[in-house]
């Protein structure tokens, strides 16, 4: 799962992410729906703070 991170931290996309989400979980997965209602660009801390809860979320229902 890259991101698209400018040198000066203040952005990070999260295009690669709600990629993977939109490929491995079904239409019905409500972290799907968490993860795709997202902005797609993020101030850095926020989006660094967001995955640790998307990879949490994607564990539970992919598996580790």
């Amino acid at each position: 799962m890259g991101s698209s991170m400018n040198l000066e931290g203040e952005s990070i996309s999260l295009a690669n992410v709600k990629d993977t989400a939109r490929r491995l979980l079904p239409i019905s997965s409500i972290a799907r729906a968490i993860i795709l209602a997202e902005k797609d660009v993020l101030p850095a801390a926020e989006a660094r703070a967001k995955f640790e809860v998307f990879d949490r979320l994607l564990q539970s229902e992919l598996g580790p």
